[in-house]
């Protein structure tokens, strides 16, 4: 498969080069890429060129850049970039300077303090810069020299005494590793992390080195973050040597909960990071307009690169369309060599198209690059493969189906093609493609292909269980680098293995081998090229299959061959018992790399052409064999070969060809490769206007309809190292030669004339001397894509002219000849020749050759022809008529003859042939039927025909009066019937006299041989006679039509009506008859009767009744009688209804004198309304007034009074409307005694007067001694509904006087008395105890505010100083003392004009917690005690969660023991889980109690077996109750449904399952907080016996085979014997295959014996075993021996012979060992011999056998084909066997062949016997044979020739006195003059003497049950 096509690809990755300063630097790139591509090499985004010290040059597909006299500043990155049509690709190389006096200093402190030297980069990403940070630590080739002398095994030199130990932490710890290492002197220590060193890509902060005494070296990582996973080694040198340890680090990702517990510890770095991923995450969405686009086609593979920089190292994050991607099976995200992050997407599908970004961020910033990606696809499979997933030992399924049943399908695991074996079964079935994987395993897990021959692909996924993270493919390192293999899987407690190349792996210092949970992780640190090899992993198996295999042995190589070398091994016998594959490769000599060639599971050869290798050159090969456990070795073939490369065989060839025409291009190699074509250097794909093939060796390309542009393009064939070039012409199109636009031709030839135009859609008209052309039978017009044409099949001298050919713009011209006189030569023969020769041909020619002539006269005369009829004439007549057919002659003399239907016709009585001039005649009297026919009347070059038809005449068969007469009823159908004898007579009907013409009201119908006239509705003018007329009858009708309806309005009955709704209409017509049929119309639509409608006759009278009409019953009303109608007008008005009803204000509340307005609007403008008050109609006076405008209506009433108050109602007749009017009372303050309100106040309070009025919009006005108040800082006036308030702030004494509140109508007094203030304590101070150095604190509350107060200390004034400080906060009043110490103790006063206020200040010492508390752990419902200590015995605590102090109680109990606190929490749940706090005065701690809900299952799941449709229930009992559980089947989880029920009831869960069938087989699983519980379900069906055991009967010591089947497979079964159970030993067997299953006894013995039965429960079956001794056949007079075995020695027994106890005699012997001897016997000693020991017996049959002979041999046989025959023999005997032949071949039963025997008799029955059956069959009776001849024969086809005889003969295979039968298609022949039957034994003969074309047909020869056919 060609997976990257041709775009260029990295082959070898530039290694990193360390240089002095001032020498000479090479890079080196290796790329191949098909066609060749064009490489630049770039610095910081600058290209380089060859020019100074700069040099580019090319090595084959190496590609160099040389730098000569590098200095530090060429140091960096270089990047070697590749493009060419199909796509691009780039490697970065390194290059590090090392300056001369830099020395290497690794020395544990000294190293750190250099790092912290370092600067923070940034996070760039760029393609090709790398920044270097000054400080680098280097080693290399200036780093250490050793000298080449040093004894490298010395003891001194390095030894880890401790490896660094594997770890794996979350995100955000530290991670440490140390290790113990010894040498002399010490070695210095490197630790490097992926083969880089520490400072390259860690800020220093992030990282500590550091050394203790005893040769211990540490490494911490500071704050783990996910980039930091990987490998880290650390590296020991003295002088003496080195070594090499590693370890593996893994950072596992910490969910966000976690985090958030820890986010009070977070550092501000760690802010900033969450910021910058936030700042990440937030980014706007890329467009996808402005990235890069990269296309590939499915099933190849799209590789990324993204190079970034920065310290610390950045986190990279792939994505696709916003959502990250995680490595798998197809998406490889891994760090390159070179420093390159890099995505590899393989095998590309439809649904990898999107939008890929690269996103990198670390603490100081964050960038991204994307480019999209675009999967093309070919032609679509109609059902792609779909992802699968199966477990191990299953057998997997992979199916598609293609478009066509003919396309081919290619198998592919990965890059390897399928071929079918044991293990890959590959189908096809129509359309359908289908590959089966028997015996899955871990190593079939990954991507298949099916592959169509045009490319197209589908792909699919195969998931193995049990692996869940997979080893990859292919793992390509570096020499001195790590390489790094993990592996994650389903369960922790799994045994895994480690191998390689088959060897078991064990950990060393350079091979790490760590697990962590279920990730399993294989490190081998500084690999060599040595370590290359096969590494596999391996879980769940025994150790013991673990085996690599065996190399090939017996490698050969033939280079006999013309194209390359036949390479043949022989596999390893051992490798059998696995499946192993052979992988051969090859090797270019001067390269060090091997390349896999060819592999094969089965193949023992191959032949390795030159589409093997890449290209032509030298090359070795070898072979190794790997399967499932490792690699053989490998084996090298002994010559190197050399491979000739792609050849071509047929070059491209340059085309010309016509614009517009298609151009084919073709090319042909040595070897079947995938090329590409290439048009000006643009690739080109297969679609559109390119076609592109591959058969074989062939490619082809065709352009479709080439444009003049592509003239002079060049075409390019690329393929594996070949390229071929052609040049395609392209013509200007021109239509036709000029050559072809003039034709002369000679009568009789073929014309053509042909033209091309510019697209094939074009249309084209032919004409001729200015007429267009029509195609007919001498004119061919065609169109065959751009080509026009006409044929002319024989040209005439008519067709000569000038012929046209035009388009919409264009036309050309043809000139056309035609010559009547050709001129010929044959030999020494002349010929001329006048070709539709006409009267002016007439005339002398002469034939002159040189001296001699000869003359030619000829005459033309002018051939009689028919004048008239120019054309055939059809006649059809009626019987009696006389006929006349005639014919016009071009001359009187003219013979003409007259046929019919072919024959000649003569004169006779009614046939008359006249003669008259030209005229000729042919006349029949009186014709009859028989007289039609085809008549021909034909002269010597013209004929005509006359078809004539005799019919007899047409007759009117009903009515059979000539004359009817029929009265109709006007407005009626009227219908006009008669039937004629004809049915496709022509009728034709008259009205008085004349035609009818049809119309719509007069229609004309033939149904058959019924006419019909149909008047649809009749009026008074179609009465008259109207006549059905025919050719010979006719029929009248006198129709009479009664005049039509009218109708009238009844007297005083109105044609127009308005009412309104609700209200009945009655519509009346009177008409003019009684029986008049009338309709109502109402606008056009015919009115039904119904509930709402009554449609009445009474008389002549027509009534309808619209009953409760509504405005929708409006229109015109029509009452229809056909012959008149008369129309009413009914308008139905709408009820009057008071609109917006809801938004009118019904409640009005006025004052006095005010006017009241009342107003609604109606839906009618013309609508008659009444007001009434109270139920009273209102009169209109000088105050109440009604108005109308348009739709409103008002009532207004002018100058309101208390009385207008009441209810106001209006009546609109249909609707109505009520209005509630309240007239209110003057304003009033409400509870005004009218007497004033007398207040006394203190200074300082605030004055509030507030008072209520009666109404809430009245205003108000205070007074303050008849002063008016206004609001201002100190006055606040409000006013809230009907509450009027002021309020006076901090009152005074001259505030006092009268207030006053005046409500206009009404007024409130209050006098005020302002009272000096009184100052007071509201809150006192309070004693107050402190601990030594802390603050105390006084405060109290004085009133007023303004006070003054002072404090004291033991009765002096307190100074106020920067320890004691007084502060006033409003009425409250603070002392401060800072710093208490102890002789601070004393009596604090607080004075207020005169009022005091005194508390104690207490100082104590310290009160600290001597234990911190650490975290408790609990279980639910359990106690939990909290302790911690105090340093003061008589300290006191508080103990507190959540703010809140805990008080002892039933479920808390405080404790104290000298200096220790305890809390205990009884009866524990999980709201108790949180942090507990515990506080001194001055001290706190606290704890955390973390409550776990330790969920434990009291009862779990039980296994069940239940039969199909019944119900099963599972039940799981937990430890708690209210634990949420769920139920999982077969890994999904249950949803409730009809079938599925869910049920919880305390602490018992319940899942009821019902109906169930067999696919509802599976594992149930329940699990609830960390607890879990499983069993299986097996649905049944119920177990049937489908074959029960049968009895047997087997000699002793000869095994014995038990079988039965039942209805299911998978069962238990028991065997017992006797009622007791059977179990498998060495002499018996029990075991199934699928539903049967067998108990095998391998020797039966007598106690073997007994009845057997096999039960599975349901059903059991029972056969019983008997035991016997061997029956013994004996030819007479020889001996017969008895011998019997009982399982007790030392037991007696008796023989029997038929019951009689046998005695010995001088014949007869016996012995103790159950010894029976029997000599000379004869045939009647046979019978049965019985033994007898105690209870058990055996016995066995004497069978004398006489000689036996053939008595009746075998005869030959003749049979008919297809027929039975029976050869038979009869023999002596009737047990003797026989044995049939045919020739030499041994015959058995068949369908056609049966063997029978009979007794003596043995048969040989062939049904259906056939030719090849005949030959020589023999039977082999003993010593004796007899043979026979069968012959097998047919009756033979037999032709003859008409008049001639006619012979059949049969041979049957006895002689049968029956007569045979005889029969020619199917009708028996008699014997006659013309038949002759012969009979002679078995041979049968017939013979027809005469006969005819007529007698061509099946013979059949029927005699017994012989018979045979042929064909005369």
């Amino acid at each position: 498969m060609d997976i990257f096509g041709g775009a260029p690809r990295v082959l070898g990755y530039p290694r990193p080069v360390l240089v002095q300063c001032g020498a000479d630097a090479t890079l080196r790139c290796q790329i191949g890429g098909d066609p060749r591509p064009d490489v630049i090499w770039e610095r910081k985004n600058i290209p380089i060129v060859t020019e100074g010290r700069y040099k580019l040059s090319e090595e084959g597909k190496f590609y160099l850049l040389s730098i000569h006299g590098v200095s530090e500043t060429d140091a960096g990155q270089y990047i070697c970039k590749a493009r060419n049509n199909v796509g691009e690709t780039y490697a970065a190389a390194s290059l590090k300077v090392e300056g001369n006096d830099q020395q290497l200093e690794v020395n544990g402190v000294e190293q750190h303090i250099t790092e912290n030297e370092h600067m923070n980069g940034t996070s760039t990403l760029q393609n090709g810069d790398h920044i270097e940070e000054n400080g680098d630590q280097t080693e290399g080739n200036g780093a250490h020299k050793f000298d080449p002398e040093v004894d490298f095994t010395s003891d001194d030199k390095p030894k880890f005494l401790l490896m660094p130990r594997s770890l794996r932490v979350d995100r955000g710890e530290d991670a440490a590793f140390s290790c113990k290492v010894w040498g002399r002197p010490l070695p210095e220590v490197v630790w490097e992390k992926d083969g880089k060193k520490l400072n390259d890509i860690f800020e220093s902060a992030h990282f500590c080195i550091s050394i203790q005494d005893g040769g211990w070296f540490h490494l911490k990582i500071n704050r783990t973050r996910m980039p930091d996973k990987g490998v880290y080694t650390c590296k020991a040198m003295n002088c003496n040597g080195e070594a090499l340890a590693g370890a593996v680090l893994l950072v596992e990702p910490v969910p966000e909960r976690e985090d958030g517990r820890k986010s009070n510890r977070r550092s501000s770095k760690h802010i900033e990071e969450e910021l910058s991923l936030s700042r990440l995450r937030e980014k706007s969405p890329i467009s996808t307009s402005k990235v890069k686009k990269y296309v590939v086609a499915e099933g190849k593979h799209a590789k990324f690169r993204c190079f970034v920089t920065g310290k610390p190292k950045p986190d990279i994050i792939w994505k696709k369309d916003s959502v990250p991607l995680k490595p798998g099976r197809r998406h490889l995200i891994f760090e390159d060599r070179e420093g390159y992050y890099t995505l590899k997407v393989l095998y590309c599908k439809v649904q990898d198209t999107g939008l890929y970004a690269c996103e990198a961020s670390n603490a100081l910033g964050d960038t991204l690059s994307a480019v999209h990606l675009s999967v093309k696809t070919h032609v679509r499979f109609k059902h792609p493969l779909k992802d699968l997933e199966v477990r191990e030992r299953n057998v997997a399924v992979l199916e598609c189906e293609v478009p066509d049943e003919s396309v081919l399908a290619t198998w592919y695991h990965e890059d390897q093609r399928l071929m079918p074996s044991s293990k890959y079964r590959i189908e096809q079935q129509g359309t359908r493609r289908r590959l089966t994987i028997q015996d899955v395993e871990v190593d079939d897990d990954g991507v298949y292909l099916c592959e169509m021959p045009d490319g197209a692909k589908s792909i699919a996924e195969l998931s193995v269980k049990k692996i869940v993270r997979k080893l990859p493919r292919k793992v390509e390192v570096y020499e001195g680098e790590n390489a790094a293999f993990c592996v994650e899987v389903e369960d922790e407690d799994m045994e895994i293995l480690w191998f390689k190349n088959g060897l078991k792996l064990h950990e060393t210092h350079q091979t790490i081998l760590k697990s962590f949970g279920k990730t399993h992780v294989l490190v081998f640190v500084n690999v060599a090229h040595q370590d290359s090899g096969v590494v596999t992993f391996v879980t769940g198996r025994s150790k013991a299959r673990h085996r690599p295999p065996i190399c090939p042995l017996g490698v050969k190589m033939d280079l006999d061959g013309p194209n390359g070398a036949l390479l043949s091994w022989v596999a390893a016998p051992d490798n059998q018992t696995t499946r192993s594959i052979f992988v051969v490769e090859s090797q270019e000599v001067g390269s060090q790399e091997w390349k896999k060639c060819f592999t094969s599971e089965n193949a023992t050869s191959t032949e390795i052409r030159s589409d093997s290798v890449p290209h032509e050159g030298d090359y070795r090969f070898r072979i190794c064999c790997i399967n499932k456990y490792g690699r053989s070795g490998h084996v090298e073939f002994p010559k190197v070969v050399h491979m000739p490369g792609i050849k071509i065989c047929s070059h491209l060839q340059d085309l010309e060809v016509t614009e517009g025409e298609d151009a084919l291009f073709s090319i042909v190699l040595s070897a079947s490769v995938v090329g590409t074509w290439f048009l000006n250097s643009a690739q080109l794909q297969d679609g559109g206007r390119y076609t592109i093939k591959q058969s074989k060796t062939q490619h082809m390309l065709v352009i479709h309809e080439t444009l003049a542009a592509e003239d002079v393009a060049e075409i390019t064939f690329i393929a594996n190292g070949v390229r071929n070039s052609a040049v395609l012409k392209v013509k200007k199109f021109s239509p036709v030669l000029e050559s072809d636009r003039t034709k002369k031709v000679e009568t009789g030839d073929i014309i053509v004339l042909y033209c091309e135009v510019s697209h094939p859609s074009a249309q084209v008209c032919w004409f001729k001397d200015g007429e267009e052309l029509q195609v007919s039978d001498a004119l061919n017009i065609q169109s065959d894509g751009i080509m026009r044409r006409i044929v002319i099949q024989s040209a005439e001298k008519h067709h000569t002219g000038v012929y046209t050919c035009q388009t919409s713009g264009d036309m050309i011209t043809f000139m056309v000849e035609v010559a009547n006189i050709t001129l010929q030569a044959e030999g020494t023969l002349r010929r001329l020749i006048i070709r539709s020769a006409e009267t002016s041909d007439a005339g002398n020619y002469i034939c002159q050759a040189e001296n001699n002539r000869m003359e030619f006269t000829v005459n033309v005369r002018p051939p009689v022809i028919i004048v008239e009829p120019k054309d055939d004439v059809m006649m059809e007549r009626y019987i009696s008529e006389d006929i006349h057919m005639q014919c016009e002659l071009s001359r009187s003399a003219g013979k003409v003859q007259w046929f019919k239907n072919g024959e000649e016709v003569e004169e006779s009585g009614n046939i008359q042939l006249t003669k008259e001039g030209p005229y000729r005649r042919l006349t029949i009297l009186h014709s009859t039927v028989e007289d039609g026919g085809e008549y021909v009347c034909e002269t010597n070059g013209d004929s005509v025909f006359f078809q004539l038809i005799v019919t007899p005449p047409i007759q009117i068969i009903s009515p059979t009066e000539s004359e009817l007469k029929l009265t109709h009823l006007a407005s009626t159908k009227l219908e006009l019937n008669c039937q004629i004898s004809h049915s496709d007579a022509h009728v034709t009907w008259y009205k008085d006299s004349l035609e009818v013409e049809e119309c719509p009201n007069l229609i004309l119908e033939v149904d058959g041989a019924k006419r019909r006239l149909v008047i649809p509705v009749a009026s008074v003018k179609d009465a008259g006679e109207y006549v059905c007329d025919t050719e010979h009858d006719s029929v009248a009708f006198i129709v009479t039509v009664t005049p039509p309806v009218a109708l009238s309005c009844p007297e005083n009955t109105p044609r127009t009506l308005e009412c309104f709704a609700g209200k009945s209409i009655v519509l009346e017509v009177k008409a003019s008859r009684l029986n008049a049929d009338v309709k109502w119309l109402r606008n056009g639509q015919e009115i039904e009767g119904s509930n709402f409608v009554a449609i009445t006759e009474n008389g002549l009278l027509r009534r309808l009744e619209i009953l409760s009409p509504s405005p929708m019953d409006s229109g015109t009303y029509t009452c229809d009688a056909i012959d008149d109608r008369l129309d009413f007008q009914v308008n139905i008005l709408p009820p009057v209804n008071i609109l917006r009803k809801s938004e009118i204000h019904t409640n009005l509340k006025v004052l006095p004198s005010d006017d009241i307005v009342l107003e609604c609007e109606l839906s009618r403008d013309n609508a008659k309304t009444k007001w009434y008050k109270d139920g009273c109609r209102i009169e209109c006076d000088g105050r109440f007034c009604e108005e109308e405008e348009g739709a409103f209506r008002s009532l207004v009433i002018l100058n309101a009074e208390l009385g207008d108050s009441g209810e106001y109602f209006l009546d609109a007749g249909d609707d109505n409307i009520g209005f509630q009017v309240t007239v209110q009372s003057p304003v009033t303050i409400v509870g005004n005694s009218k007497d004033a309100d007398f207040q006394e106040m203190t200074t300082g309070d605030d004055l509030i007067l507030a008072c209520e009025l009666s109404r809430a919009n009245a205003p108000v006005q205070w007074y303050c001694n008849d002063k008016l108040l206004v609001s201002d800082s100190r006055i606040h006036i409000e006013c809230c509904g009907t509450l009027r308030k002021i309020i006076i702030s901090n009152v005074q004494p001259s505030d006092s006087g009268k207030y006053t509140c005046d409500a206009v109508d009404d007024k409130m007094i209050s006098v005020v008395q302002v009272q000096p203030r009184v100052v007071e304590f509201l809150t006192e101070l309070q004693n107050t105890t402190v601990l030594e150095g802390e603050d105390a604190t006084f405060k109290c509350v004085v009133s007023p505010e303004d006070v003054q107060l002072v404090w004291f200390m033991d009765n002096e004034v307190i100074n106020l100083s920067d320890r004691i400080q007084v502060t006033q906060n409003g009425l409250c009043h603070t002392l401060v003392m800072r710093r208490c110490h102890m002789l601070d103790c004393s009596k604090i006063r607080a004075e207020a004009e005169g009022t005091m206020s005194k508390a104690n200040l207490r100082v104590q010492a310290h009160v600290m917690f001597t234990k911190k508390m650490e975290a408790v752990m609990a279980e639910e419902f359990g106690d939990a005690t909290l302790e911690t200590e105090i340093s003061l015995e008589t300290g006191e605590v508080q103990w507190m969660r959540q703010g809140l102090v805990i008080q002892a109680g039933p479920r808390y109990s405080l404790n104290q023991n000298g200096c220790q606190r305890s809390l205990t929490i009884h009866n524990l749940n999980l709201s108790d889980r949180g942090t507990y706090r515990c506080e001194t005065l001055h001290d706190r701690t606290q704890v955390k109690l973390n409550v776990e809900r330790k969920i434990s299952i009291r009862k779990g799941l039980i296994d069940q077996e239940i039969l199909e449709r019944e119900t099963a229930s599972f039940e799981v009992e937990l430890s708690h109750i209210d634990v949420e559980g769920i139920w999982q089947k077969d890994g999904i989880r249950v949803k409730p449904n009809n079938q599925f029920r869910v049920s919880t009831n305390g602490r018992v869960h319940g899942l009821t399952l019902s109906s169930l069938t067999l696919e509802d087989t599976g594992t149930i699983v329940f699990s609830a907080e960390g607890v879990r519980t499983t069993a299986r379900l097996t649905v049944k069906t119920p177990v049937t016996t489908l074959k029960a055991l049968v009895d047997v009967r087997v000699e002793e010591e000869f095994p014995a085979t038990l079988e039965c089947e039942f209805s299911r497979q998978n069962i238990e079964v028991r065997w017992f014997k006797n009622g007791t159970e059977l179990k498998p030993g060495k002499n018996c067997r029990i075991y199934s295959m699928g539903r049967k299953k067998f108990c095998q006894i391998l020797q039966c013995s007598l106690a073997d014996s007994g009845i057997y039965t096999c039960d599975v429960g349901e059903s059991s079956t029972s056969c019983s075993l008997e035991v016997y001794l061997e029956d013994l056949y004996i030819q007479e007079d020889q001996n017969a021996v008895f011998m019997c075995e009982v399982s007790l020695g030392n037991v007696s027994g008796d023989w029997y012979k038929d019951g009689h106890k046998i005695r010995p005699t001088s014949t007869i012997k016996t012995r103790t060992e159950h010894f029976l001897l029997m000599c000379n016997v004869k045939a009647e000693d046979a019978g049965e011999i019985r033994f007898v020991s105690r209870d058990v017996e055996s016995s066995a049959y004497l069978e004398v056998e006489l000689p036996v002979s053939i008595v009746k041999p075998l005869r030959d046989r003749t049979a008919l084909e297809k027929h039975r025959v029976i050869l038979e023999c009869t023999t002596s005997s009737a047990s003797c066997s026989a044995t049939w032949y045919r020739g030499k071949e041994r015959l058995v039963p068949s369908d056609r062949m049966a063997l029978l025997v009979d007794g003596c008799c043995h048969k040989l029955v062939i049904q259906q016997v056939a030719v090849e059956d005949e030959g020589t069959y023999s039977i082999e009776v003993g010593e004796h044979t007899s043979q026979a001849k069968l012959l097998v024969e047919e009756l033979e086809d037999v032709e003859a020739t008409e008049n001639e005889p006619a012979v059949f003969q049969c041979k049957v295979s006895v002689a049968i006195s029956r007569t045979p039968v005889w029969t020619l298609n199917g009708e028996n022949i008699q014997p006659g003059p013309s038949v002759r039957l012969e009979n002679h034994g078995t041979v049968h003969k017939l013979t027809l003497k005469h006969t005819s074309m007529d007698m061509s047909g099946v013979v059949k020869f029927n005699v017994g049950k012989a018979k045979s056919s042929a064909i005369l």
